[in-house]
């Protein structure tokens, strides 16, 4: 049995109940037509016979295990995938507080459900299968119900501020930040929510003392700024790679996320629209100098044994500017590694944020 096993059923009884399908570029495509009030119901039956199993997915987040970093989503998010994108941003792992039993299929009436809104949902959680299999999306019961200083926490804070539903899906999950070693994150969707996250709601992470707190500030305004970041820029083009092949692309490099998390969030709220202009700037600068090689000046470097009728083939004269990625032009002219090597010698240094920034815009 796979550790993670519950969230795999989870995933996998919304799939099957549901009908959904996945298409050959790895999509998830849901009919409503198909779907019926019985359907529904079968669903809520087997997410209730798989409950008591929960407790394992608690277990696997509170010791971390296999999980370097990890985060916990909370909020009512319309786009979830794009929340679980911004979430790899930051972890190698998301949490996913529990939403469609808990909140939706006990709560109401099959035929009370919205099935576009379902669907949503239910899309996104199966887009998200294949990193539920590798231990990288977990799905929890929700900790009011489960870890009893969230319930401390929200009374706490209650006493001092005006508790709104986005304010308690915010307590919920920041209660357990420190026994679950996790940063609190969400994505605004809007200029409106924004604000309101980094003017008030923001403020209360400290209702679990400075430390915790300061963890809990870093890991929301990384994700709020890396929303922007990505909707903003020309990494909008990242937020169309299918989620499992975006999820490697950043895992290739393990250094990235705490880079990433301190660069983006260094000089806090105040310094955000100038960490994002820092990161744009410097990926546009290395897609332009990608799409601009000067095989002239390498040719000094070095030449080149190998190629067309195992000859050796010298281009400083023939070749000055190529407009293409390195590797179709060495394709094409038929240049070997050595070429290639002496251009990866002069980026081995790159900069790590950038370099996997640039690999997302090239996917």
């Amino acid at each position: 049995m796979h550790y993670n096993q519950f969230t795999i059923d989870y995933i996998e009884a919304v799939k099957r109940n549901l009908y959904i399908e996945v298409n050959e570029a790895g999509e998830s495509l849901y009919f409503p037509d198909s779907v019926n009030e019985r359907d529904i119901l079968n669903l809520k039956n087997e997410l209730q016979s798989i409950w008591a199993n929960s407790t394992s997915a608690i277990d696997i987040v509170r010791s971390k295990q296999n999980a370097s970093i990890q985060s916990g989503l909370f909020g009512l998010v319309n786009e979830l995938d794009t929340a679980l994108k911004i979430g790899f941003l930051i972890s190698d792992r998301v949490v996913l507080i529990d939403y469609l039993f808990e909140r939706l299929l006990t709560r109401k009436e099959p035929n009370k459900i919205d099935l576009i809104h379902l669907g949503v949902l239910a899309s996104s959680l199966v887009n998200a299968l294949p990193l539920a299999k590798s231990g990288r999306v977990v799905i929890i019961p929700s900790p009011f119900n489960w870890f009893p200083r969230t319930k401390e926490i929200i009374k706490e804070v209650a006493d001092k501020a005006n508790l709104t539903v986005d304010l308690m899906s915010l307590l919920n999950m920041l209660s357990i930040t420190k026994h679950c070693q996790l940063h609190p994150y969400t994505i605004a969707e809007s200029e409106e929510n924004y604000s309101s996250i980094i003017d008030s709601q923001i403020d209360n992470v400290d209702a679990i003392g400075k430390d915790g707190g300061v963890y809990a500030y870093e890991g929301i305004l990384a994700a709020l700024l890396s929303e922007k970041l990505l909707n903003e820029t020309e990494l909008k083009i990242a937020l169309d790679i299918p989620l499992s092949k975006y999820f490697e692309i950043i895992a290739s490099n393990k250094d990235f996320y705490s880079k990433y998390l301190a660069q983006i969030t260094s000089g806090g709220s105040m310094n955000a629209r100038n960490n994002i202009e820092i990161i744009r700037t410097a990926l546009v600068k290395e897609i332009e100098e990608r799409n601009k090689i000067d095989f002239r000046d390498l040719a000094k470097k070095a030449t080149i044994a190998g190629g067309i009728g195992g000859g050796v083939i010298t281009i400083a004269n023939s070749i000055t500017v190529i407009s293409a990625p390195l590797l179709i032009a060495s394709a094409v002219l038929g240049l070997s590694a050595t070429l290639t090597s002496i251009v990866n010698e002069k980026n081995k240094n790159e900069d790590i944020i950038i370099s996997v920034f640039k690999k997302l815009y090239g996917a």
